[in-house]
């Protein structure tokens, strides 16, 4: 029954009544999936109800065949009552019979009486839904059998779906697994059942869970091993809420004074490599000079850097069209990020390094450079060549003007390593980790980068204990591995990743003052009192100054990212701490300012932003990080 709770609970999401009919299989061989049924039914009604508001009404219908004891179809709960007590009541009242004379039930039956004897509502508005359990299917044919003459099929799909769809319904399957004594009937016509669900599920609008697959069983083991997920529900958000705060941020940035009044520069730094063989693995050094570029301009304030995975998504929407020439593909891909500017280049041998960077509207290299160095030095050399270059309109040009007096200019020529192997392994490090960081949860992409991401930022630890931006890495990738890990039951190496992480990030604050990027400093400080001390006040502080519009974009999404989870009562948070409101405000922040970040994918996901009508569907925020007294056990002691 925890699969209702994780499978079919999206579907719920939004406002507005729901009816629902639970169609469930009463035989023998249900009888695992029954006890289920009685044991989850009240959690189940509870997540609907918090999604639904009391709007949700649920009536109960039982199926068997025409020998069992208590006949054909029961009408357990026969009207829709929004009462859990009445609801749990019947359902406790299930219990399993004989499903003779044959394997073959009556599902079909079952279907048509929840159809057409159930009090469904006449209202358009009110969303409604049969949601049926069984393991075998309806009789193949419509005539009797002589020995025995109820043994037949008593409505045709095409009747089913016509009926439901006249009334609006919805029909959900869920083909369950049958027990040991009825194994043998069961996967012979297991087609049958799953065609027949298929079939409804499908017509309908519908969804079908098919439990015969061991991964899906497997999955939902390991789900329902996790617990229940926690939501804090927030006003909806429109568009109007996002063009008001874009304007917002953008009035704040005047009033910061000139830097924050020039306009916004987008780049998307590419892997310095051709097209068409261009890859993306962190480890490869064509990519490490790319890793450099972006991590230095990404300190710049008023610059926006494309994600990689966002550019691997388009090179390869460009490959399917068929772009082969180099030229076409910046243009191409340039315009397809709306980006101002792309940075390509080459590594002609081991130690050369060339960049131009290429603007959007016509594709032009307007600034090229070749330096003989280490990838950390082409920013700085790049934005050289184009505040002396003679492009006086050029925003880059501004910017790199601009950037001379500034205080980020040492930013740019500070190493992060003493030597080009540890160099190496901090860049893979980044790479890795930020690739697995854009991914949704669960993407089986995610788990090896961030090992890699892990083990590069050990490799470097293990060549400067006391490099702070090794020691942040290593406990970034270690706190999203032990999360993975905790996700999927596996103990043993949560723990592990859960040392890896505390240590890692004492040992990051403990030198965070080798660091000159005053952000990054912030930032380890921050999650370092969220995490660690338990200083909830002075992380909430913390990151309130990462999102002044005077630091880098990145580090402002970061912090408003963190805020949005604290203020909705995620991390462990004490509930004097929860802000709704507040975390509504980070949240349109983010969606507003920052729509093509991992961050905005994420929340679109979760509310089910529609961006046809721009509003939310779904009003609700899960709280993904409680399991944060798990991996950080010293945080409750600091009532945190």
């Amino acid at each position: 029954m925890g699969l209702l709770q994780r499978n079919f609970l999206d579907k719920a999401a939004g406002s507005g009544e729901l009816e629902i009919a639970l169609v469930i299989d009463g035989t023998d061989s249900m009888s695992s999936e029954i006890a289920g049924v009685q044991k989850s039914i009240r959690q189940m009604i509870d997540d609907l109800k918090r999604f639904r508001g009391d709007g949700v009404r649920a009536a109960i219908v039982v199926y068997r065949d025409h020998g069992s004891p208590s006949g054909e179809v029961t009408m357990l709960l026969d009207r829709f009552t929004n009462d859990a007590d009445t609801i749990v009541a019947a359902v406790e009242k299930l219990t399993p019979e004989s499903g003779a004379p044959f394997f073959y039930e009556l599902p079909d039956l079952g279907i048509y009486r929840a159809i057409n004897q159930l009090p469904w509502s006449d209202n358009p508005e009110v969303s409604k839904w049969i949601l049926m359990f069984g393991d075998a299917p309806p009789y193949q044919s419509t005539k009797a059998n002589a020995d025995s003459p109820s043994s037949k099929r008593r409505y045709s799909d095409d009747v089913l779906t016509n009926m439901a769809a006249q009334k609006g319904i919805e029909i959900n399957c869920v083909l369950c697994t049958s027990d040991d004594k009825t194994e043998a009937s069961y996967s012979t016509v297991i087609d049958q059942t799953r065609d027949f669900m298929n079939r409804l599920s499908s017509d309908t609008g519908g969804i079908m869970l098919d439990l015969s697959y061991p991964e899906i069983q497997k999955s939902l083991v390991e789900a329902a091993g996790r617990g229940t997920t926690d939501y804090a529900k927030i006003k909806p958000i429109n568009g109007a809420d996002l063009q008001m705060a874009a304007r917002s941020t953008k009035a704040n940035g005047n009033q910061a004074g000139d830097e924050g009044s020039r306009r916004l520069i987008k780049m998307a730094i590419v892997p310095h490599e051709p097209f068409q063989s261009m890859s993306f693995d962190p480890t490869r050094k064509t990519v490490q000079v790319a890793t450099a570029i972006k991590r230095q301009m990404s300190q710049l304030p008023g610059v926006k850097v494309a994600s990689t995975m966002d550019i691997r998504r388009r090179l390869q929407q460009l490959r399917e069209r068929g772009f082969s020439d180099d030229d076409a593909t910046v243009q191409g891909l340039a315009s397809r990020m709306d980006v101002d500017y792309l940075l390509w280049g080459s590594l002609p041998n081991t130690s050369q390094i060339t960049t131009a960077a290429y603007r959007r509207v016509d594709g032009e290299a307007i600034i090229q450079v070749s330096l003989d160095g280490n990838s950390e030095q082409t920013a700085d050399v790049l934005l050289t060549a184009a505040a002396n270059s003679k492009w006086d309109q050029e925003p880059l040009c501004e910017l790199a003007r601009r950037v001379a007096t500034m205080d980020e200019r040492a930013i740019l020529s500070e190493s992060i390593a003493n030597d080009s192997a540890t160099r190496d392994d901090l860049l893979t490090s980044i790479e890795a980790l930020e690739q697995a960081l854009a991914l949704s949860a669960g993407d089986p992409e995610s788990l090896p980068l961030l090992i890699s991401a892990k083990t590069a930022a050990e490799s470097a630890i293990d060549a400067e204990p006391e490099n702070p931006l090794a020691h942040w890495l290593a406990a970034n990738a270690s706190f999203n591995l032990a999360s993975i890990y905790f996700r999927n039951n596996e103990t043993g190496p949560a723990e592990e990743a859960r040392a890896t992480f505390k240590t890692s990030l004492r040992m990051a604050n403990r030198h965070a003052s080798k660091i000159r990027s005053k952000p990054l400093r912030l930032e380890i400080r921050a999650d370092h009192s969220l995490l660690i001390s338990g200083d909830l006040k002075k992380a909430i502080d913390s990151y309130e100054q990462m999102t002044r519009v005077t630091n880098p974009l990145s580090t402002q999404l970061r912090g408003h990212w963190m805020l949005s989870g604290i203020r909705s009562g995620d991390w462990g948070v004490p509930e004097t701490s929860v802000d709704l409101k507040k975390a509504r405000e980070h949240v349109i922040q983010i969606l507003a300012n920052w729509p093509d970040s991992p961050q905005a994918s994420q929340l679109k996901q979760w509310l089910m932003w529609n961006e046809t009508s721009q509003k939310t569907e779904f009003d609700f925020l899960p709280q993904t990080n409680q399991t944060l007294e798990m991996l950080v056990p010293e945080a409750s002691s600091n009532n945190f």
